[in-house]
């Protein structure tokens, strides 16, 4: 129906060359379509060979010579300065509010952080179960008083409330933090793909005012809006939260990118070597100006979404270059019509994909050009960041809106920390330890102590399940668990053990 539109098929783009012959031999055409073709700011895109796709060198890390621990990894975005300045900054604030100073100390907040991490992990409705008769979890409770754990959640602090530019700041009162974090997360050594993209702290409370975002896209749709540049590995290296119009940290943005753009630009700028480097975002940031723009003053390369018209047909797609500007638009018919723009990949080499076709009920084979499969291969980093996150999100309830920005700081440390542990295990060629299920599932305890027909019988020999190295035949009848029953010098009564409280 639309002429102006040459949808390319698989068998129309084998080869691209001679396609882009064709366009050029037809001098007609040729000038009607430079002149659909040429935008507003004079560029001018033709269908031809794009000259300047190119390749990232492989990330490749120094090994470390012996593996860290976990703490020594954390430590690495949260150190002592962080807990020793929140430590004193509790006690200042103690002292504003009450009059008298809780007395807490670096080592306390430690504790106090890592109890709520693992409330992270195991979940309770509220958090007084923790220390109760019937919920009672040793692992939390045994650290400090529950009086001690609401009297540390009431008094933690970062900022000095009489500090004379607080009103300058919106994000004041965690600013500290989250300057800390931000440097300790651009001192690490990076990949050389990146992705941006907006990650969301849950917050339905509205103490906040207008920094409380909703973004409908999002699992949590409410929130604090934090743009974010990570890598394919889900690795944060720096961030930048959204406060309106002092979110550029005082600097005038430029208005012809727009706030996307401005962002991008923001975040990119701490690339230590960005000629080696590609970043992806997707169409809320990309315009052809941006991506000129990185190229020209950065030497960056990136790829990215762009809003555009749909087209026609799952498998068929479009393209333009523009060899002059180093910019290459590809316009893909998937189940929708997706438009992506880049200096650095094209059209080729075309590629295959697997998509299900309703008319004929399987799965079969569809074109997929270059572009494509470099923007979904890379793109992903930020919202695999945000979902590992998710997993285990430390409880951030509070009538304080910015201990909830607090705690994803937190959560982002502990992310980073792990993604570096197993980056610096990979050479050392440490696995990762991984909690498999028994082979034989233990029994409840209400069958396990209730003393009735436990009989113990003789079965194929193999590991008992309640010491370490004992090897034993003899299996309870009822519970299927195989126990040591050994007599003489040593005895071994883990039959007997096992079934009594």
């Amino acid at each position: 129906e639309d002429e102006e539109d040459d949808l390319y098929t698989e068998g129309q783009c084998q080869d691209s060359s001679s396609s882009s012959d064709q366009f050029s031999d037809s001098s007609s055409d040729d000038e009607a379509e430079e002149g659909a073709n040429q935008s507003k700011s004079g560029r001018m895109f033709r269908k031809t060979k794009f000259e300047h796709q190119s390749t990232t060198t492989p990330n490749c890390f120094s090994a470390p010579d012996e593996l860290s621990t976990p703490l020594t990894y954390f430590s690495k975005f949260f150190d002592e300065d962080v807990f020793e300045a929140i430590a004193h900054q509790t006690n200042l604030y103690s002292c504003q509010l009450i009059e008298g100073s809780i007395n807490t100390n670096a080592s306390e907040i430690k504790a106090f952080i890592g109890m709520k991490l693992m409330m992270g992990v195991v979940k309770m409705p509220a958090v007084e179960n923790y220390w109760a008769t019937d919920t009672r979890y040793d692992k939390i409770a045994d650290v400090m008083p529950l009086k001690r754990y609401k009297c540390l959640s009431r008094m933690l602090h970062f900022q000095d409330n009489m500090s004379s530019d607080s009103s300058e700041d919106r994000l004041v009162k965690v600013r500290p933090v989250l300057d800390h974090m931000r440097g300790k997360c651009m001192d690490i050594e990076s990949e050389n793909q990146f992705s941006t993209d907006e990650m969301m702290v849950p917050y339905k409370g509205k103490k906040a005012g207008s920094l409380r975002q909703y973004l409908r896209s999002k699992p949590k749709k409410w929130g604090f809006k934090i743009s974010v540049r990570a890598g394919v590995s889900g690795f944060v290296y720096d961030f930048m939260v959204y406060t309106g119009k002092s979110t550029f940290d005082g600097s005038t943005p430029d208005k012809e990118f727009g706030l996307g753009g401005n962002v991008v630009l923001q975040l990119c700028r701490t690339i230590r070597n960005p000629s080696n480097c590609v970043v992806y975002f997707d169409n809320f940031f990309t315009s052809l100006r941006l991506i000129t723009h990185l190229k020209e003053s950065m030497g960056l390369r990136s790829l990215g979404t762009i809003r555009m018209n749909r087209l026609m047909g799952r498998g068929s797609f479009d393209f333009c270059v523009d060899n002059d500007a180093k910019l290459a638009v590809v316009k893909w018919a998937d189940s929708k019509t997706v438009t992506l723009v880049s200096s650095c990949a094209s059209v080729n080499p075309v590629g295959q994909v697997r998509r299900y076709s309703k008319e004929e009920k399987k799965k079969i084979s569809v074109p997929c050009p270059k572009i494509v499969s470099e923007y979904n291969t890379h793109m992903g980093g930020v919202d695999l960041a945000d979902t590992m996150i998710a997993l285990y999100r430390t409880p951030a309830k509070s009538h304080r809106w910015y201990l909830a920005i607090f705690w994803q700081m937190v959560d982002i440390a502990v992310n980073n920390a792990w993604l570096l542990h197993r980056r610096d295990a990979a050479p050392l060629g440490q696995k990762r330890h991984l909690i498999k299920q028994p082979k034989v599932p233990r029994p409840v305890d209400d069958m396990r102590y209730d003393g009735i027909d436990h009989f113990p019988i003789v079965s194929v020999k193999g590991r008992c399940g309640m010491c370490q190295d004992g090897q034993t035949s003899i299996v309870c009848q009822k519970c299927k668990v195989r126990l040591c029953i050994i007599t003489g010098q040593n005895p071994c009564k883990c039959f007997h053990s096992f079934h009594c409280k």
